[in-house]
């Protein structure tokens, strides 16, 4: 038999002859090379320079119109500020701590840093502020609304202070300039230390938080309305109320304390008693005073007019009136009787009824 032979693919030419196949001899001249690189390069170099003729040309361009256009044009100049508050902040007061100069350009105020200045401000709740083009700035501030007035005794009256301070529903210090006449009947706090106050930033104290608290709850109520709140005890707030009420109050579950009082309230009321003195403290056998009533007080009264005289006439019987001497006479003493020989009453004295005369004789009759 024959035997398969298999065949496979392989090259026809030699390795000696494929190193000569598919080869292009090209010579390329030495000028002709160096005159397309010295091309290349000022090609390049031209296109640099248009870019960066173009580029300093709009910058200078630029510059020259914004400063034409827009930085020394007068009708950018701001001419305006529209001040909105709801509180006692003037305008003058404002425009100088957001440095807001009249006359400026309206578009070199940073506008950020005026928002945080005037936000810095102790009496500032929150600011909006806004460019209006072209000469323009509108500024709403709304103001914190103080609830009471800070005191270090309670023998001090802030409300005519030179420098007085309040506080708002979140326990902020502030200072005002302005006294509006819904300040006046505000309460005061007493009892902490105003030099240790920083304007702007929340007292934190347990008492304050109670006394504050308390001013919340009891703002639309007619029967009892703080006047005055001592927190120097640091464990309890006394509060003078408008008719002289003296309530003692805990720090803690302010809510439940006043509701408390007002029971107390109405049951004194309703039996005709004034309420003087309550120390909410004690949640059981509540310590309550009541003032005298009307009777009691007239009867007071009327025995403290009655006493001084009682001790004139008392003094007056105590003292013997003596006429006085003339000079120069003598005193003759009276005649004295001895008491053997005064005179015997004709009628006998009247006798003592005693039990015996007060038995009826039978009658009889005249027989």
């Amino acid at each position: 038999m024959k035997s398969l032979r298999v065949t496979k693919n392989h090259r026809v030419s030699k390795p000696k002859h494929r190193r000569h196949q598919h080869l292009l001899e090209v010579s390329v001249r030495r000028d002709i090379a160096r005159v397309q690189r010295i091309r290349a390069v000022l090609l390049f170099t031209c296109k640099a320079v248009l870019i960066v003729s173009v580029i300093v040309g709009s910058y200078l361009g630029g510059k020259e119109c914004l400063r034409r256009f827009l930085w020394e044009n007068p009708d950018y100049f701001l001419a305006h500020v529209d001040v909105n508050t709801d509180g006692t902040l003037t305008d003058k007061q404002v425009r100088t701590t957001a440095n807001l100069e009249l006359g400026k350009n309206i578009f070199t105020i940073d506008i950020a840093k005026a928002r945080e200045a005037i936000d810095a401000m102790p009496q500032v709740e929150s600011v909006e502020l806004q460019r209006v083009l072209p000469n323009r700035i509108d500024v709403k501030i709304y103001e914190r609304r103080p609830i009471a007035w800070l005191a270090a005794k309670s023998t001090d009256d802030p409300k005519w202070a030179e420098k007085p301070f309040l506080v708002d529903s979140r326990g902020v210090a502030m200072q005002i300039k302005t006294r509006l006449p819904e300040y006046l009947s505000m309460p005061v706090i007493s009892g902490i230390s105003t030099e240790n106050l920083v304007l702007g930033q929340k007292v934190k104290s347990y008492e304050m938080q109670a006394a504050l608290d308390l001013i919340r709850l009891t703002t639309d109520n007619t029967r009892f309305h703080p006047q005055t709140l001592d927190i120097s005890k640091g464990y309890c707030v006394v509060v003078t109320d408008q008719r002289r009420r003296k309530i003692t109050f805990g720090l803690e579950k302010v809510d439940r304390q006043v509701t408390r009082l007002l029971r107390f309230i109405d049951f004194s009321e309703a039996n005709g008693q004034k309420l003087q003195a309550v120390n909410l403290i004690v949640e059981r056998n509540t310590p309550v005073h009541f003032a005298k009533t009307e009777d009691e007080e007239a009867a007071a009264e009327a025995a403290a007019m009655e006493a001084p005289s009682a001790s004139k006439d008392k003094d007056a019987k105590n003292k013997a009136v003596t006429p006085p001497k003339k000079p120069g006479a003598t005193a003759t003493p009276a005649p004295t009787t001895p008491v053997s020989t005064l005179p015997k009453s004709a009628t006998p004295p009247p006798r003592p009824k005693g039990p015996a005369d007060s038995i009826k004789k039978p009658f009889r009759l005249n027989g």
